[in-house]
């Protein structure tokens, strides 16, 4: 990791988020009664925010329509302090779309996704900003099309760049090549794991090891409600979920992500990284919106102490 970066440049999704909370358990094919809402989300959008939330310089590339919902998304970040100037503005396309149906407890029933759009984040969009790379980190998410984040992953092994990923889902995850040398975290869960090593009966331990045989340098990798593991060649780290009243799953892991890379570049190790990882994602899904308003490293900090749980440590086999 690059000493001396202080800040960090997310590429991939931003989207506009529409949620519809159902007021009774939702039932496939019938009409739900729900109450909706619009959000700014995506990934990597997501991540930028938490991370201007927690006090670290950070910019955008990603890719909106010339609509209204693309015009309103970027004044919202600007406001932040985010830096947009990366972001391309589409003639062709309409600003993604990410439709999260909730049942009445806040967990997601389904979610669709309109990313088309995000094709247009291609290689030569990336080596518009590739001058930037060298001062700052990078975070990218696998709404990035494969030929770009072939080439993402190229650059990080060619000039030694710190390279965080996220795998977003199952399906994205395939577009990741077998040798994952050039990633420095890697954010994943346990389902997608199991898909990109194809062996759907593989431990969270064993799962997170093949990773790093496979060239990754670190690997965080959630469970859900039971908390997450956090792996480098020194050992394997398991940290506990934390303890939360969800309110609205959605933007939890996004922030996770934003909080233990804001940690890492304030030299933190990986086990306290992640661990202030969970606090934020507990925060998050107390929140009715994917990005808390009120995140803060004092608020994280706060609640570190009174929430955090226990973390259990081996090394590898």
């Amino acid at each position: 990791m690059e000493p001396g970066a202080s800040r960090i440049i997310c590429i991939g999704g931003a989207a506009v988020d529409r949620k519809y909370r159902g007021m009774a358990t939702i039932r496939p094919g019938t009409s739900n009664p729900v109450v909706s809402e619009r959000s700014f989300g995506g990934v990597a959008r997501n991540v930028a925010e938490n991370i201007a939330r927690l006090g670290t310089q950070v910019s955008l590339v990603s890719i909106v329509g010339a609509d209204d919902n693309g015009r309103a998304l970027l004044e919202h970040l600007k406001r932040l302090g985010v830096d947009t100037r990366t972001v391309a503005i589409s003639d062709t396309h309409a600003t993604a779309e990410y439709v999260a149906v909730l049942q009445p407890d806040g967990e997601l029933a389904i979610g669709l996704a309109d990313m088309a759009i995000l094709d247009g984040i291609s290689p030569a969009l990336l080596h518009k900003v590739q001058p930037d790379f060298g001062s700052a980190w990078i975070f990218a998410d696998c709404n990035l099309p494969q030929e770009t984040l072939h080439d993402l992953i190229g650059l990080a092994r060619q000039h030694a760049l710190m390279l965080a990923l996220d795998a977003v889902s199952t399906p994205k995850i395939a577009r990741l090549p077998q040798d994952l040398s050039g990633i420095g975290v890697f954010f994943l869960n346990l389902d997608e794991a199991r898909v990109y090593l194809d062996r759907p009966e593989i431990s969270p331990e064993a799962a997170a090891q093949a990773l790093l045989a496979r060239g990754a340098e670190q690997v965080i990798l959630t469970l859900g409600g039971r908390g997450l593991v956090a792996a480098d060649p020194s050992g394997i780290v398991t940290i506990d979920a934390v303890q939360a009243e969800i309110v609205d799953a959605t933007g939890a892991g996004d922030a996770l992500i934003a909080a233990t890379l804001v940690s890492l570049l304030r030299d933190a190790s990986l086990a306290d990284a992640a661990r202030l990882g969970t606090v934020a994602a507990a925060l998050t899904v107390e929140s009715p919106v994917s990005v808390r308003p009120d995140l803060s490293l004092a608020l994280l900090d706060s609640a570190l102490t009174a929430r955090s749980g226990p973390t259990f440590e081996r090394e590898p086999s």
